[in-house]
């Protein structure tokens, strides 16, 4: 049964707050999860610094998160955002321009600002099987594999992005984004 017009809630700011999804490992799924713990306990031995932005998101977050980037940055003609069941957003405000000020604002209020390609619409992350983690050094690190090996890291640059330390990561199971576009916190159990 499809949801009227006029029982739709306008998009904005207020949204973000709906579905939130976690920053816990504990909601990743199985052995993905405890790959993911190992690698980062490894990490913080290191003295790189951890910090988790997000690991398991409901699916209707993953939608808002898509389309509001989407409007905002795509351009995308708000009445052309297909609904999703559950979710009773109206992308469509009276004017253009207010469909992208509330777009805008839901980018902003979902801390999706930085985020230099779009959220995707479909996710590891709600499977639990993605993690997006900010990381930060200084200097040299060694770190250890999973086979137990010590990696010593002088390379930049110090964060997600650091080759030695992606190359770590895989040991685990645990994979860096290697899709279409740049983002940095994002690490799954197969790249994507």
């Amino acid at each position: 049964m499809a949801t009227s017009k006029q029982n739709k809630e306008l998009s904005g700011a207020q949204w973000a707050r709906r579905f939130p999804g976690s920053r816990d490992t504990k909601d990743l799924n199985g052995t993905f999860r405890h790959a993911v713990e190992d690698f980062i306990h490894a990490m913080t031995e290191a003295g790189i610094k951890v910090e988790i932005d997000a690991t398991y998101r409901p699916a209707k977050r993953s939608y808002l998160m898509h389309w509001a980037w989407r409007i905002a940055n795509d351009k995308t003609d708000a009445s052309s955002i297909p609904a999703m069941v559950g979710v009773d957003i109206e992308w469509q405000h009276p004017a253009s321009a207010e469909s992208m000020r509330a777009a805008k604002d839901m980018v902003d209020a979902l801390s999706l600002r930085r985020l230099r390609t779009k959220p995707a619409l479909r996710s590891q992350h709600n499977l639990g099987l993605a993690i997006d983690m900010s990381l930060t050094w200084r200097g040299a690190v060694s770190v250890k594999d999973a086979n137990g090996k010590l990696v010593q890291i002088k390379s930049l640059p110090r964060n997600g992005m650091n080759r030695q330390l992606i190359e770590v990561g895989a040991t685990y199971g645990v994979k860096k984004y290697a899709g279409s576009g740049r983002d940095v916190p994002h690490w799954s159990n197969n790249g994507r």
